[in-house]
């Protein structure tokens, strides 16, 4: 009796994990539905999400005037995709020159560029670092190739011969020679002061 009555339990647990799943399984979206669409994404989502009409492998976009080098991005992989105009990066390494002369290297899991404007943007773990030792670490960036700018609207971490300025937004040189950030400016100076925040919580 014992026996009957476990194999009922058993039985009736079944039948109720066979129902919950009925559902679950009408609700499955039925593949060829309709187009993808790509859109501030990572590298990584748009792969699974969708197959790329390109695929260039150790890529590398130079920009130069006059012949004289300006940047040089490589990237680990790039991806391009039907009606989109930005190409998909997985790894970004953007090194930055002045007079032919390097300056400066930003790094990012990710990113994408506008092959028309070279604007690319970057995402991931993205960090900025000049020869001199200076340092920008934020989570996106954006950089204007027309006006030589970098910019974002997000949460950036600066530090510069021990001094550390924090806060929210940010408009800088790729050198880090001018950088302002714009709101909720925090700084932590070596010697307690607090010189380079003006009356308006910009940094400069």
């Amino acid at each position: 009796m014992k026996l009957c009555r476990n194999f009922n339990s058993i039985f009736g647990m079944a039948l109720v994990a066979l129902v919950m799943m009925v559902p679950l399984a009408g609700c499955r979206e039925e593949p060829g539905e309709g187009p993808v669409v790509v859109e501030k994404t990572s590298a990584d989502e748009a792969l699974i999400n969708k197959q790329p009409i390109q695929q260039f492998f150790d890529y590398r976009l130079v920009e130069s005037n006059a012949g004289v080098r300006q940047w040089v991005l490589v990237s680990d992989l790039m991806n391009k995709y039907e009606g989109q105009r930005d190409v998909l990066l997985v790894t970004v390494h953007l090194d930055f020159y002045k007079n032919g002369a390097h300056f400066s290297t930003l790094t990012s899991d990710s990113g994408s560029a506008n092959l028309r404007t070279n604007n690319i943007f970057t995402w991931g773990n993205v960090v900025v670092v000049t020869d001199d030792g200076r340092q920008l670490e934020t989570e996106e960036l954006y950089f204007d190739n027309e006006k030589q700018l970098i910019h974002n609207d997000v949460f950036d971490r600066f530090t510069r011969d021990g001094d550390v300025i924090e806060g929210i937004g940010l408009e800088a040189t790729p050198d880090l020679e001018y950088i302002e950030i714009k709101q909720q400016v925090e700084a932590d100076v070596l010697d307690g002061t607090n010189d380079s925040e003006n009356s308006e919580g910009d940094t400069r």
